[in-house]
């Protein structure tokens, strides 16, 4: 069984590697580990970029809403060129037909590299359809949805409006709404509402010496782990790590954990990092 103590020490191993500074497990210097804070991931920030880019929630809503399917910048950025260099708002993302102009060429141009796989909203076991094909008939099914979700002024009414959305479970409707969350104008409510996904049930899990905490479990752990015993959030005003940050730890927590057990191949190279990018810590962080 494992302790709080272990998760601090993970925790505050996996900061100092994105502080360009040297640690000592092994686990962490050759496998890929999300950061502590969610919003310093490189995903978070390329999706960040985007969406400031458009004043109108049901825009902001509808790109994170299309791009977690996608979840692959590269992929992104050829849909953006193939749109004439803008980026997707609702009009386009609640289209069909912009689907067959636009998407469906793309995902031609990149077989077996158009979608990650980290996150997955097109679940239709048996739908046999080509994945553009689904798209096109999901995302702008989903429309009356966003329109009533972009509405929404805080976290948790977005969460739970964004689970009635065919496709959409606890987790990723957790992700998209705190991908709003980051966007100028926006208040920070990461300290009013939780999900934990499977895997950070699993890091609370062994805390607790069970395969799952369960949901209340889980929120109960996550909301009140002593965040004062981590690094606060670069580049902000102090901000201590939120709930969806320590969400985050123990789903990466639960990574480290198994893979610690399984060992690590003596050969394995140390992981190296696609470079650096521009880096912007939201606003209503920083105050």
């Amino acid at each position: 069984m494992k302790t709080t103590e272990d998760v601090i020490k993970f925790a505050r191993a996996r900061h100092r590697i994105w502080e360009s500074k040297p640690v000592k497990s092994r686990v962490l210097t050759t496998r890929k580990f999300t950061n502590v804070f969610r919003v310093l991931d490189r995903g978070s920030q390329y999706l960040l970029d985007l969406m400031n880019l458009h004043n109108d929630p049901l825009d902001r809503l509808a790109l994170s809403y299309f791009y977690r399917q996608v979840n692959r910048p590269d992929t992104m950025n050829a849909i953006i060129e193939r749109n004439d260099g803008f980026v997707p708002d609702a009009s386009d993302i609640l289209d069909p037909k912009w689907y067959e102009l636009v998407v469906a060429p793309v995902a031609e141009e990149r077989p077996g590299a158009f979608l990650s796989g980290a996150y997955m909203i097109l679940v239709s076991p048996g739908d046999k359809r080509p994945t553009v094909r689904k798209m096109q008939s999901t995302f702008p099914a989903a429309g009356p949805h966003l329109d009533r979700i972009a509405k929404l002024p805080d976290l948790e009414s977005r969460v739970k409006g964004l689970q009635k959305i065919q496709g959409l479970g606890p987790f990723m409707a957790m992700q998209i709404a705190t991908d709003m969350g980051y966007c100028e104008g926006e208040e920070d409510q990461e300290n009013t509402f939780v999900l934990a996904g499977p895997g950070s049930r699993m890091g609370v899990g062994f805390l607790l010496g069970r395969e799952y905490a369960t949901p209340s479990q889980a929120y109960d752990v996550i909301t009140k782990f002593p965040v004062e015993e981590l690094p606060t959030l670069p580049y902000s005003y102090g901000r201590p790590a939120s709930w969806m940050d320590i969400q985050n730890v123990f789903c990466e927590f639960s990574k480290y954990v198994r893979i610690t057990a399984r060992g690590v191949n003596p050969n394995a190279k140390s992981y190296v990092s696609k470079g650096t990018f521009p880096l912007y810590i939201p606003t209503h962080f920083r105050r």
